[in-house]
């Protein structure tokens, strides 16, 4: 904990004028600017609401919630993570120029990039909530919840970029294979199919997956009113994973590192 605790606290104010840059630099050059970082997401939920509501009639699931919501509480939470992680790979690669000063602390590169996704991720996030309450499922105190599970989210995902951005300096085929499991991931994930369909065998083996956590936990806190504290083996396992991945990620970029500039 004392490592999390000096990577997030040092450089605070170097840390927030890259991200505002990185933030910037993002969308410049568009007219709509940031525009284009929620209406790629809003389009994506709008042609899977088509498909499975009007197309294949499916509009409520089993419980008797409309289908949209549920499927839009879910996959708010994926967008986050395959976001900064299909960005944060390349952090490295892309901010090679500050790689390679000497008095630049390079471990602050993957936290930017992560930080700018979670800012399209409020974004975002807020434009759902709008929707949920204009659909009749209106703010409580559940909501509060959400500040948990988007820092379980960032947490997950910088453990993960940590890892993938250091080895990608010197592998670039990682970022194909990153973009390759965020396609596979989405679909392995019950975003837009629910986990009844499953034995329970098979949906223990899915829960593994640390991101199950994370998008169930948003559908607790926007709809389905499921206090955290309801599933504490499974709080549990989430931060092991996590902390797990964390350390790994941590081990490699200190390996690394040394050898970032001779490489870039």
């Amino acid at each position: 904990m004392n490592r999390l605790r000096v990577f997030f606290e040092k450089d605070k104010k170097m840390i927030g004028k890259l991200v505002k840059n990185d933030f910037k630099a993002r969308y410049s050059g568009s007219y709509l600017g940031v525009i284009w970082g929620v209406v790629q997401p809003l389009i994506t939920v709008l042609i899977y609401w088509f498909v499975f509501t009007v197309g294949l009639r499916n509009g409520e699931r089993p419980d008797g919630s409309p289908y949209i919501i549920w499927m839009m509480s879910g996959i708010v939470a994926w967008f986050f993570f395959s976001d900064a992680l299909g960005a944060g790979t390349n952090a490295f690669l892309e901010y090679s120029y500050l790689v390679k000063k000497l008095n630049f602390n390079v471990g602050l590169i993957p936290l930017v990039k992560v930080g700018t996704s979670l800012i399209i991720h409020a974004i975002f996030l807020g434009i759902v909530t709008i929707i949920l309450n204009f659909s009749g499922y209106t703010a409580d105190w559940y909501y509060l919840q959400l500040m948990y599970y988007v820092a379980c989210n960032f947490m997950l995902v910088f453990a993960v970029v940590l890892f993938t951005s250091s080895v990608t300096v010197y592998m670039r085929d990682v970022s194909q294979l990153v973009g390759i499991f965020i396609q596979i991931g989405f679909w392995a994930i019950p975003i837009v199919w629910g986990p009844e369909v499953l034995s329970g065998r098979l949906r223990f083996i899915f829960q593994l997956n640390p991101v199950y956590y994370l998008v169930e936990g948003y559908r607790d806190s926007l709809y389905a009113h499921v206090p955290v504290w309801d599933k504490p083996l499974y709080t549990l396992y989430f931060w092991v994973v996590t902390g797990a991945l964390f350390a790994l990620g941590m081990y490699t970029f200190r390996k690394l590192k040394p050898y970032f500039a001779d490489v870039l």
